[in-house]
């Protein structure tokens, strides 16, 4: 558990790049604030991004700066943050109208994400990052808040 909150305050731990590994794309369907169905799937032809967060999590509120700042100066890039914890629908929208973020909030609603359950494996603390190249496959993994040059250089395989 100290790991994981040094991980998450202080640092980032990077997966093996994933691209190395033929993995299938990601097929998952989450909804959005609006209520409205977003499939990963429908998202293939640019890279993307995940911001896999909770909304009561400091480390994930503190790495909201960070990544607003990216989306702004990245528009080439989408960005969906995936809410992983109990109960999301109640506050997510909420939280993204409150903070005016510039990318659009979602979750699974059968808390697969959560579980460990979904394609996207294991999350093993918030905030998490996971990044897809263009067909839909995850090349790379972070945990733990990533400032701005962090996010730089890690999305930097499909920016290349």
């Amino acid at each position: 558990m100290a790991v994981l909150v040094a991980m998450a305050l202080g640092g980032c731990a990077h997966d093996a790049p994933a691209h190395r590994r033929l993995e299938p794309p990601v097929e998952l369907t989450l909804i959005d604030t609006d209520g409205g169905a977003r499939s990963l799937g429908a998202m293939r032809g640019r890279p993307l991004l995940l911001f896999v967060f909770a909304t009561y999590d400091d480390a994930s509120q503190l790495a909201l700066a960070p990544l607003t700042s990216f989306v702004r100066r990245h528009p080439e890039i989408p960005v969906l943050g995936i809410a992983a914890q109990p109960d999301p629908e109640r506050l997510l929208k909420l939280f993204g109208e409150a903070l005016d973020l510039p990318f659009p909030l979602a979750y699974e609603p059968q808390n697969r994400v959560v579980s460990g359950e979904s394609q996207l494996g294991e999350i093993p603390a918030v905030p998490s990052y996971l990044l897809l190249d263009a067909e839909g496959r995850i090349i790379d993994r972070a945990v733990g808040a990533l400032d701005g040059e962090g996010l730089e250089n890690f999305v930097t395989p499909v920016s290349e």
